[in-house]
């Protein structure tokens, strides 16, 4: 599953699991799990161009999933800030080997960790068509999420004062 998705998730339960950003995480890691069991899209990179057309859409991926934790982070209510930023993380942490393994040559996670991510990969290059909506879906509630979010605060803000 893209990373952007794994991030568009976390948006979603960081809202949730407002006030309880160690929950937070923990529940992110195991959507991780969820999102990665969902047919998705994969090619094989044991080829050079398998290696090099992953590579494309990762760097374009990890660049777009940074920017929607950046804009989620400041899109949503102060109060669900920190429980959100964990979540985006743990829905997105297991991915960090991808990059480690690249640059460093080196994957940061212990092998149980690493044979149960890699146990619930369900790739494909027919996936593609899954990313897309499950992207658009996460989007969707994403956007539906912080919109209640910031309305709710506006509420308490008008009563309050």
């Amino acid at each position: 599953m893209f990373v952007t998705n794994h991030v568009l998730s976390g948006v979603v339960l960081g809202r949730l699991l407002r006030g309880r950003p160690l929950t937070a995480f923990v529940v992110g890691v195991g959507s991780h799990l969820a999102l990665d069991m969902v047919p998705h899209w994969g090619c094989d990179k044991s080829t050079s161009e398998g290696e090099e057309l992953f590579l494309r859409y990762a760097k374009r991926d990890g660049v777009v999933g940074l920017s929607v934790m950046l804009s989620a982070a400041g899109a949503v209510d102060r109060r669900d800030r920190s429980a959100t930023i964990a979540a985006m993380l743990g829905a997105s942490i297991l991915d960090a080997d991808k990059p480690c393994l690249h640059y460093f040559g080196r994957n940061p996670f212990p092998g149980v960790v690493s044979r149960i991510h890699t146990r619930a990969q369900n790739e494909s290059p027919d996936g593609l068509r899954n990313e897309l909506v499950v992207g658009l879906l996460a989007a969707i509630a994403d956007a539906f999420v912080v919109r209640s979010g910031r309305r709710h605060s506006r509420e308490r803000t008008t009563t309050a004062g």
